[in-house]
């Protein structure tokens, strides 16, 4: 018995109810990190940065645990947006610094890949959104399953133990009638026991007194 509870206990305490929301942003700022330090070293934002940020944010999403889908839906965009522009600002440093017509131009350098990429960021933060819609729904629907099988148990729970105080109120009354009963039949034998043996001796005095009659 100790040993079945102890396994239960362990089975659940290590199921797996989903990635801690930390964990999960620091993933999407790794893969974000990641992908950075490629588009630098290649000199253009291209597609590894936007593949690690796609996949990062869609697993997150999807093994993320519930409380925390909103905050990592919430975060990739702002994640995403200090990437593109850390990356555009270390790959136009040399033309910001040297200032005039060319600093201009890198300053729009810096902001160009954010609108050129603003497909893909609203395409991957509309899956992450509707991936955690689903989620969501999903639960919502399990917790009601949940409610409803737990409120047939104890219903089901209540009917027994209503059933088993009727029959065991019944069991109670009919032990009562029935010792009434055996108290009313011993009282019975008793008196007629009892009558039995008083005519049992007159009958024995009646014939004393006919033998001493017959006797004188």
């Amino acid at each position: 018995m100790s040993q079945t509870s102890n396994r239960t206990r362990h089975a659940s305490t290590t199921t797996f109810v989903g990635l801690p929301t930390g964990s999960a942003i620091g993933i999407n700022f790794a893969a974000l990190f990641t992908g950075a330090l490629i588009a630098v070293w290649a000199g253009y934002i291209g597609w590894p940065l936007l593949a690690l940020f796609a996949a990062a944010v869609i697993i997150t999403t999807t093994v993320v645990n519930p409380r925390g889908i909103f905050l990592t839906v919430a975060t990739a965009p702002p994640l995403f947006v200090v990437a593109v522009v850390s990356v555009g600002y270390l790959l136009s440093r040399d033309q910001l610094a040297t200032g005039g017509t060319s600093s201009r131009a890198a300053q729009l350098l810096v902001v160009y890949p954010l609108v050129e990429l603003f497909p893909v960021l609203a395409a991957v933060t509309l899956g992450a959104i509707l991936i955690g819609w689903v989620r969501i729904r999903l639960i919502k629907r399990q917790n009601d399953a949940l409610l409803e099988r737990e409120t047939a148990e104890r219903s089901r729970t209540s009917e027994s133990n209503r059933r088993t105080n009727i029959e065991g109120r019944r069991a109670r009354e009919r032990s009562r009638s029935v010792s009434v009963q055996e108290l009313v039949s011993r009282e019975r034998e008793r008196s007629s026991r009892a009558r039995s043996s008083r005519g049992g001796g007159s009958t024995r005095v009646v014939n004393r007194l006919g033998d001493d009659l017959y006797t004188d």
